[in-house]
């Protein structure tokens, strides 16, 4: 019990302390998306990596904690049924997700994120009905401050499945990740 109630003091005391260090903070980075699990059988270009555009912004309450809201535009694929151009769809992605932050020497950080990510395509009528997946979002990254306000960024980003198609044969269970690099903007 001694535990418990040091426990609930100790975050109790940490969140009353929060307002003195919070801080808000935007961002935009730029990378590569990858499908995987898209291409199966006779379908094919589902699977390719593809350019990312992400904003995003989020609050630190602590030097070591936050939260963070996250829009991914995923990119744009063309496929194609046993060589016959068959559609395309595009994937998109919204988070919101925890963030953990460990500091390191000479301006370096390691990040961290685990949250939820709401994932959509938009696909062209040729390819079917395609059924929306929400999934787990895991980030790792580094970043490095340029000025106390402005830091740069380099993350990995699983976005757990993006969407399954039922219809196909074999069924299509696809998911997505993205590499980025991009700039923080504190405030």
């Amino acid at each position: 019990m001694k535990k418990i109630l040091t426990a609930c003091a100790v975050a109790a005391a940490s969140l009353m302390a929060a307002p003195v260090f919070a801080q808000g903070y935007v961002g935009l980075g730029f990378g590569s998306s990858r499908i995987s699990g898209f291409d199966s059988g006779a379908i094919s270009g589902g699977n390719a990596n593809k350019g990312m555009t992400k904003i995003y912004g989020g609050f630190q309450f602590t030097p070591n904690w936050g939260l963070e809201a996250q829009y991914s535009d995923l990119g744009n694929r063309n496929v194609t049924i046993a060589g016959v151009p068959a559609g395309s769809f595009r994937t998109s992605q919204f988070s919101i997700a925890g963030t953990g932050t460990l500091p390191l020497s000479s301006g370096f950080s390691l990040l961290g994120k685990l949250g939820i990510s709401a994932n959509r395509v938009n696909a062209s009528a040729g390819l079917g009905p395609v059924n929306n997946a929400n999934s787990m979002l895991i980030g790792v990254g580094v970043a490095y401050n340029i000025t106390p306000a402005l830091s740069a960024r380099l993350e990995y980003e699983d976005f757990g499945k993006i969407a399954t198609i039922p219809t196909a044969v074999p069924a299509i269970s696809a998911r997505a990740n993205g590499y980025s690099i991009g700039l923080k903007y504190g405030f």
